[in-house]
């Protein structure tokens, strides 16, 4: 199959920002979480299909480089498409664009689809993914793997919330910038805007994992490493850049 991008208009709604007029985070992902689960259904391969064979996509990584956040009430074009894959990982790329064809926001993004029954990643071709793509990157990146901490500045325990339990029964991925971003001051924050966030996923959280533990090492004074952890586990880790205001 031919495929071309799939592209959409979204008006920023008021729900949608944050205290300052300005899109949040977690609303950006939720946009392109949207994106790739409306054009995987295009393609054969989402929803429909997944549920038909007991399986389900997992984000493996993400790579998202922040250059201007949309403002309340802003039109802006999303675009998304898959630009490679293998015989068991699948690469999807992400723009936000203005009116003027500015870009706001590139990301790209590795996954992976899982057998459900049996908790293990699935070879595509067993199951004849034939969708083809488009080798075109949004973001240049080849998702280094992040390193685990050799130093914890600081932490933070979070609580898990039934609202962040998806139709899979794990904390959903949107979910961890979030996480990752609170750990942070609102001074700080006040200060610094987010550049630029890579995330390393590593091990699913449950809802009886009950508690997250948000571990910081402070690379300098605008990159940070997070650590996402349970009791028990590394679930992701997460770089951060900021810049100043």
């Amino acid at each position: 199959m031919i495929i071309d991008k799939l592209v959409k208009e979204h008006i920023i709604s008021s729900y949608e920002c944050d205290r300052n007029e300005k899109i949040k985070l977690i609303s950006i992902f939720h946009l392109l979480q949207d994106m790739a689960d409306t054009h995987a259904q295009k393609l054969n391969v989402g929803y429909t299909f997944c549920k038909q064979k007991h399986l389900a996509w997992i984000a493996r990584a993400y790579h998202i480089k922040i250059f201007s956040f949309p403002k309340i009430f802003d039109k802006i074009i999303l675009k998304t498409w898959p630009s490679s894959k293998t015989a068991l990982i699948a690469i999807r790329e992400f723009l936000v664009e203005d009116t003027q064809g500015n870009i706001l926001i590139a990301a790209s993004s590795q996954w992976a689809m899982i057998d459900i029954i049996k908790a293990r990643p699935i070879k595509f071709d067993d199951y004849n993914l034939a969708y083809t793509v488009l080798p075109q990157r949004a973001l240049n990146t080849d998702f280094k793997k992040i390193h685990c901490l050799q130093k914890i500045d600081f932490e933070k325990q979070i609580q898990i919330r039934e609202d962040d339990i998806d139709s899979n029964g794990h904390v959903n991925n949107c979910v961890y910038p979030m996480w990752a971003m609170e750990t942070f001051t609102q001074q700080f924050k006040q200060d610094y805007i987010l550049d630029e966030m890579e995330i390393n996923f590593k091990k699913p959280v449950f809802i009886q994992d009950d508690l997250i533990i948000s571990k910081i090492q402070k690379n300098s004074e605008t990159d940070f490493t997070i650590s996402i952890q349970t009791t028990e586990k590394e679930s992701a880790l997460i770089k951060i850049k900021f810049k100043h205001k």
